[in-house]
């Protein structure tokens, strides 16, 4: 699964790696400890554009009477995704990009919970998430809401979680971001593990209070695959 992530590049780095370019030379706002339910910047298509707009994590179909009823899923599992009644309006028309510095994801060591940080190899340039957004309208106005897609791990997520989010190459966003492409659950398939690395971090991350770059800060070596 995916449960925090983190997004601390700059605005003309996040343009770059979605192809928005909308994206750049908006308020930058470093965020190292991104939790369910808060907001989180989404892009999407729009006639020939990629737009940039915010989301609250934890998507609500637009069919749900009550947003407060049912469980708001953060994360969506790739299998099935098409025909699952909680995602596959937003599969066929709410595909978008999700961008992420890095993601964090909890290990069991010895009865305990230890909590890693994995982000692109050498921390160079961005994940790109494949998301989903649905817009529920209610009474108060609209309230747009997404979720992660999740994948089976590659060989280094392996050994720290049985699930990882989907993340897009450059070359496939397009792809998944086209209402018309009826084949964009192929795209749903893992990151090559030689493009990703991971290391231990302290525990302060598991509270979604705490905030700040000494999260993602090192407590040893570094975790690469390498074919």
């Amino acid at each position: 699964m995916c449960g925090r992530f983190t997004l601390h590049d700059t605005s003309w780095e996040l343009a770059d790696g979605t192809a928005c370019a909308k994206l750049a030379g908006l308020r930058e706002e470093r965020r190292y400890n991104i939790a369910p339910g808060q907001w989180v910047i989404v892009v999407r298509p729009e006639k020939n554009e990629r737009m940039p707009s915010l989301a609250q994590w934890g998507l609500i179909p637009t069919w749900a009477k009550d947003p407060k009823a049912g469980p708001r899923p953060i994360n969506a599992r790739a299998e099935g995704i098409e025909t699952k009644p909680t995602f596959r309006g937003a599969f066929r028309h709410g595909r978008c990009l999700i961008p992420a510095s890095g993601f964090y994801e909890w290990q069991t060591v010895e009865g305990r919970k230890q909590p890693f940080y994995i982000r692109p190899r050498g921390g160079e340039g961005i994940f790109v998430f494949a998301g989903l957004l649905s817009v529920w309208a209610g009474p108060e106005g609209e309230l747009p809401t997404c979720t992660i897609v999740t994948t089976t791990p590659n060989d280094l997520m392996a050994p720290l979680h049985d699930r990882m989010p989907v993340i897009l190459a450059p070359q496939d966003q397009a792809a998944w971001l086209d209402p018309e492409n009826r084949r964009a659950a192929a795209l749903l398939r893992p990151l090559d593990a030689e493009r990703m690395e991971a290391y231990a971090v302290g525990p302060a991350v598991g509270n979604a209070k705490h905030e700040g770059p000494e999260l993602i800060a090192s407590l040893g070596g570094i975790l690469r695959h390498s074919s």
